[in-house]
């Protein structure tokens, strides 16, 4: 695999398992990294100290990230520790499952706030430190629900497409500044709380996905990883679909 360009990144979003795989993947491609999260602390504090046993370099940072001006302290406490921030994962989100009529205010509220604006004010106060050293680059995780819709996820889909929207405007703007923007349709992977709701989920969806498998953490690892590659210089304000193809030729598991 071509090796990242860039050597300090904020993941945001990591204490479930796709934000602890992106935070190993970048570990492991020779990143110091930032894991930001809110609650479960035991839970990363363990993948941390993991991975920190390997001797790689990787420190938490615990904020609601709703907040606007946790983004920027997230920011600053990279730039506190490693001096530059070269990559920024707005990986953090939430899912609302209720159908669009039975959709509260306050479920519209917090999915909008998690799902949007932290990714908007996060990016905001990453490509801020990002332009004054020239380079930069930016990933959002979306959803394959943002590109085809499902029932009973009218407001998760709407943001995660609002996202793949924000990558595209965003890219628009900052790739002048030498920062790209991208963002991943991440679609069904496997997880803790997927087996949870359905101990058949991995057959279910293998059954529908082109690939004829469910996806892993790792796989969007991979290609958190290789956007930050010289490889993906030309790459901006695309959202790149990590779904085995469900989002063109799958359907929904019967």
């Amino acid at each position: 695999m071509t090796q990242p360009i860039f050597k300090v990144a904020i993941v945001t979003g990591t204490n479930r398992e796709i934000g602890s795989a992106v935070v190993a993947g970048l570990a492991q491609a020779g990143f110091a990294v930032l894991a930001a999260h809110y609650g479960e602390s035991d839970r990363v504090q363990a993948m941390l100290e993991q991975l920190r046993s390997q001797g790689f370099q990787v420190k938490s940072f615990e904020a609601d990230l709703t907040v606007v001006e946790n983004n920027q302290r997230l920011v600053a406490r990279a730039l506190e520790l490693w001096n530059r921030l070269d990559v920024f994962v707005g990986n953090a989100g939430l899912t609302v499952h209720a159908p669009f009529l039975e959709t509260t205010e306050n479920q519209w509220d917090t999915v909008v706030d998690l799902n949007l604006k932290a990714s908007f004010f996060g990016a905001q106060a990453a490509a801020l430190a990002m332009m004054a050293q020239g380079q930069g680059r930016i990933i959002f995780s979306s959803s394959v629900t943002g590109v085809q819709a499902l029932p009973k996820l009218a407001a998760y889909g709407i943001t995660k497409a609002g996202v793949q929207h924000m990558a595209q405007t965003l890219g628009g703007e900052l790739g002048r500044h030498g920062i790209t923007v991208n963002a991943l349709g991440i679609g069904a992977t496997i997880n803790e709380r997927n087996l949870q709701d359905n101990s058949n989920y991995e057959s279910d969806w293998a059954n529908v996905i082109p690939v004829g498998r469910v996806g892993t953490p790792e796989d969007v690892a991979q290609a958190v990883v290789w956007l930050t590659t010289s490889a993906a210089g030309m790459v901006n304000g695309h959202t790149l679909m990590i779904d085995g193809g469900w989002s063109t030729a799958g359907r929904v598991p019967e």
